[in-house]
């Protein structure tokens, strides 16, 4: 049985692995809040890198492989959520209904992990667009620019996404979300 040789990674292909390896975490925490679930996280992710590689020939030598990467992810995600129908969760208000955040009790410990979890579920109730605007910018910090870049928005369309998705989950804000 003779092994096919194995030829070592291009130059282009060991940038797209390292890149790879250090935006895995933060593609994931995109990727699952978009999907409102972990697993379907990873598996968007997963998803995202195998269809990356794939299409890496196609990359312009210049273009942004960072941003490059979340659109797939974002897209696929997308393709995803419209093809199947997302549950209906308690309002997101009851994630202010906690009495001291600073020095929580055991009983408001449970009671603020119960609403974060609630709020999280109507997050995902948002417009997919709104929802991932709102996690790259208040979850992963990304600038209105870069953003605009990824989703290919303009940055006057990403600022009314945020504003939208903002009022319509108040409850979700950097350190809120799991």
């Amino acid at each position: 049985m003779s092994t096919a040789p194995t030829t070592p990674p291009t130059t282009r292909q060991g940038q797209f692995l390292a890149l790879s390896n250090e935006l895995r975490p933060e593609l994931h925490r995109y990727c699952a809040r978009l999907m409102g679930s972990v697993i379907d996280g990873e598996d968007v992710v997963q998803d995202t890198f195998a269809r990356a590689f794939v299409a890496l020939d196609e990359l312009e030598q210049d273009a942004p492989m960072r941003a490059w990467l979340f659109r797939i992810a974002h897209n696929r995600a997308v393709d995803l959520l419209r093809s199947r129908a997302l549950r209906v969760a308690e309002p997101i208000e009851a994630a202010h209904e906690i009495a001291d955040p600073e020095s929580p009790s055991p009983v408001e410990q449970i009671s603020r992990k119960e609403a974060v979890a609630v709020a999280v579920s109507r997050f995902v109730e948002l417009p997919t667009m709104q929802r991932s605007v709102v996690i790259l910018k208040d979850v992963l910090d990304q600038s209105l620019e870069e953003i605009a870049g990824t989703l290919g928005l303009t940055v006057n369309a990403v600022k009314a996404h945020l504003a939208r998705g903002r009022s319509r989950a108040p409850g979700i804000r950097r350190g809120d979300a799991p």
